[in-house]
Formats: structure tokens, sequence, C-alpha cells
């Protein structure tokens, strides 16, 4: 069985040489750029990477796209600024080398936040669906926070794929603020308002996250950590009672957000 890795690229020069040194087992790498302006597609095709050029579509439609252009039998999906680790590297190579009932499998996901992988406040474990056969997997069309379905039985990888999420942490925040006001537009114009329960419901998930999960015990990192989700979805909220009020118009869910 083969199998392709498909990385989604956007201005990632300073992340994408970790992540493609760490693919380098794999019989094919496509590289899906959103037109990066930072020398993104030149150093992916320096580590043999097929890379294609096509305009962002959202999350959720350039993946289906990216998936469409691979020849491998089973499919990986990496973000450029993830590291397959050995562990996981093997554990893949067993899993499509033998006969089993899965279609697609969950990957275990580990986040760097200033400098410290967070093993508290709901960080830990998480899984996301990443391997998966031909043929088996779609994506929601949502331009930001890529959800995949998988039309079959899907298993689990214990093994860490590592995403360095914050080593700058103020670029961090801004790139969410972006997303927030995406997913934002992208609510409304599909029906969606704003909602005094979710602004609640933000602090509230703080609280739960820190507290009752833990958090604290990941120190500054799990603080900043659990603070960046509730005001996600603060700046969501906010994005949407503008647009609830004529205040703006939807004009950027879109673009890329980097």
């Amino acid at each position: 069985m083969s199998i392709s890795v498909v990385i989604l690229t956007r201005n990632e020069a300073m992340n994408i040489e970790r992540c493609l040194r760490s693919v380098q087992w794999v019989d094919e790498i496509v590289v899906v750029d959103a037109e990066s302006t930072d020398g993104t597609p030149e150093i992916a095709k320096k580590f043999g990477a097929k890379v294609i050029i096509h305009p962002w579509e959202g999350g959720g439609r350039q993946a289906d796209f990216a998936i469409s252009q691979a020849d491998g039998d089973w499919i990986l999906i990496v973000d450029a600024d993830e590291e397959v680790s050995p562990q996981l590297a093997r554990a893949i190579r067993e899993v499509i080398s033998e006969k089993q009932p899965f279609v697609a499998y969950e990957v275990l996901r580990v986040e760097r936040v200033l400098g410290r992988w967070l093993k508290y406040g709901g960080f830990y474990p998480h899984y996301e669906l990443r391997l998966f056969k031909r043929g088996h997997v779609r994506h929601e069309p949502r331009p930001v926070h890529r959800k995949a379905y998988a039309n079959g039985p899907i298993g689990k990888l214990n093994a860490p794929l590592f995403h360095y999420t914050a080593e700058d942490f103020a670029e961090w925040w801004l790139r969410n603020l972006k997303r927030a006001k995406i997913e934002a537009e992208w609510d409304f114009i599909n029906g969606k308002g704003f909602s005094p329960i979710a602004v609640l419901d933000a602090f509230w998930k703080f609280f739960r996250r820190f507290f009752f999960k833990a958090g604290f015990l990941d120190g500054w990192a799990g603080f900043f950590a659990c603070s960046e989700r509730a005001f996600y979805i603060i700046v969501k909220q906010a994005c949407l009672l503008e647009l609830q009020r004529g205040i703006r118009k939807p004009s950027s869910w879109n673009k890329p957000y980097k």
C-alpha cells in the first residue's frame, strides 16, 4: 500500500522544513500552496514535494482539493506547523501494511504552547482524523477549523503528531483573531447570529479547562492556552453582533488568515 502526505500551506517558510523532514518516509508529498509570498513553495520543492499553487478556498475545500491531487492508497494530512514523530511514522507504516477493519484513523495531536507540551486543560489527549484510505473521507466546507468525516469505521493511533502552536504567542493570538472573524462571517452567512449564552459559556469554558481539567498544572502556558480558547469565542460573538446590527458586512470569510 502506498501513502501520500498532503500539506496545506500559505506563508509557512518558518515551519515547513521541519514538517517536510518528518515525512520523508512516505511515497509522495503533495503541497498545495495558497499563493505564498515568503518562498514556501521553493522550500517544499527542495524536499521533493509536488507543489501545486491553488488559491485559498477555505480549510475544508482546500483539503478536499489537495486530496484529489494525491496518488497514494492512503492519505495523511499534516499541517505545516506540525511534525510527524518517528513513533507515529512507524505506527502508520504498520497499519497500512496489515489487513484491518478501519478506513481511517484519528491521530494523537500534542500541542506546544510557550515552549511547553500541554498535558492538561483538556488539551491532552486530543485526537484528529488525519489518516485514511483514498475515497473514504470528506471535509465540511467551513473556512476554518477543518473537520473531516469518514464513511466507515475509524481507529486510533496513540503515537504523537506534534503541533508547534505558539512559539510566538502574540502571532498566534493575532492569527486566531482573524480566524474568529472569518468563522463569525461564515456562521452569519449560514443563518447564525449573536448568542449571549455563548459569551457566558466562554467564561465557563476557561474556568472548566483551567480548574476542573487542571490546566493550571501546565503553568503559564496552560493559563494562556485556556484563555485563548475563551477569548476566541468572545471575539467571534462580538463579530457576529456587528454583523447582526449591520455595522459591517461579511467581507473576509473566504480569505486566508495568514
